[in-house]
C-alpha cells in the first residue's frame, strides 16, 4: 500500500504518526498521575497535551488508512480531526492554569475564554455542516490551504498557549525550592521548542519539504519530553540535575 504514497508522503507520514503517539502516550502517563495524586491540574494538563496533538490527528490517520488499507480520508472528515478539538484546549489549559496562577481572577478569565472558544466551536461546526470547504482546500493527501479564519484561530491559540506557558513557567524558575525550578526549565523549553515546531508547520503548510517536516516533528518531540518532564520529573531526571 505504500506505493500509493511518494516518498516525500511516507516521510512526512510517518514522522507525523511517531510525533502524535509520542505526545498521546505521555499525555496519557500525566493523566494517569491524577489517578495517583487527585489533582485535577495533573488531568487537565494531561488531556490538554494529548489535545494538542490533534491538529496532527488527521495527518497521522491519513497515513495508517493509505498504509494499511489504501483508503484516504475523506476532506470533510480531514478538515474535523484537525481543527475540531484546538478550541477546548483552551478550556482545559486555562483552567489548569489559573488554578496554578491567577486564582482570584479564574472566573473572569473562564468566562472570557470559554466564550470564546464556545464561538469559535459553534462557527466552526456551523460552517462544517453547511459547506467544509469553506474550513480548508485539500491539495493533496497531506497538504492542505485552510482558510484565513481558521490560521488566524490557530495562531492564537500558538500564541495564548505560549504566553500562559512562559508565564507559568517563570513563576517556577522564582520558587525556593530546586526541583520545582528544574520543572520551571523544561517547561520553559517545552512550550519554546512545541511554539517554533507548529510555526514551522503553519507558516510551512502549504509547501512543506522533508527538512521544515523533520525539524517541525523534532520539534514537538522535544516538547512532549519536556512537558512531560516539567509535570511530572521523573526521580532518574532529578537524580541527574539535583545534586545532593
Amino acid at each position: 500500500m505504500l506505493a500509493q504514497l511518494t516518498g516525500f508522503e511516507i516521510f512526512y507520514g510517518s514522522f507525523t504518526l511517531a510525533s502524535v503517539i509520542i505526545s498521546t502516550i505521555l499525555g496519557f502517563f500525566i493523566v494517569l498521575k491524577y489517578v495517583q495524586y487527585k489533582k485535577i491540574e495533573l488531568l487537565l494538563v494531561g488531556i490538554t497535551w494529548i489535545l494538542l496533538a490533534s491538529p496532527y490527528w488527521s495527518d497521522a490517520i491519513q497515513f495508517f488508512t493509505n498504509t494499511f488499507f489504501g483508503i484516504s480520508l475523506d476532506p470533510p472528515l480531514y478538515f474535523f480531526l484537525a481543527n475540531a478539538f484546538i478550541a477546548p484546549i483552551h478550556i482545559t489549559w486555562l483552567y489548569a492554569f489559573t488554578n496554578f496562577l491567577f486564582k482570584k481572577q479564574q472566573k473572569k478569565i473562564m468566562l472570557f475564554f470559554g466564550i470564546e472558544a464556545l464561538l469559535f466551536e459553534l462557527a466552526f461546526l456551523i460552517v462544517f455542516f453547511i459547506n467544509p470547504f469553506l474550513i480548508g482546500d485539500q491539495k493533496s493527501a497531506f497538504v492542505v490551504e485552510w482558510a484565513v479564519w481558521i490560521q488566524i484561530y490557530l495562531l492564537f491559540s500558538i500564541g495564548l498557549f505560549l504566553v500562559t506557558g512562559f508565564l507559568f513557567a517563570r513563576v517556577s524558575l522564582k520558587a525556593d525550592s530546586s526541583e520545582i525550578k528544574l520543572k520551571g526549565k523544561f517547561l520553559i523549553l517545552a512550550f519554546l521548542t512545541f511554539t517554533i515546531g507548529t510555526m514551522i508547520d503553519v507558516i510551512g503548510a502549504e509547501n512543506p519539504t522533508e527538512i521544515t517536516i523533520f525539524f517541525a516533528r523534532i520539534f514537538v518531540i522535544v516538547s512532549s519530553i519536556c512537558f512531560y518532564i516539567g509535570f511530572t520529573l521523573p526521580r532518574f531526571i532529578k537524580d541527574l540535575f539535583i545534586k545532593t
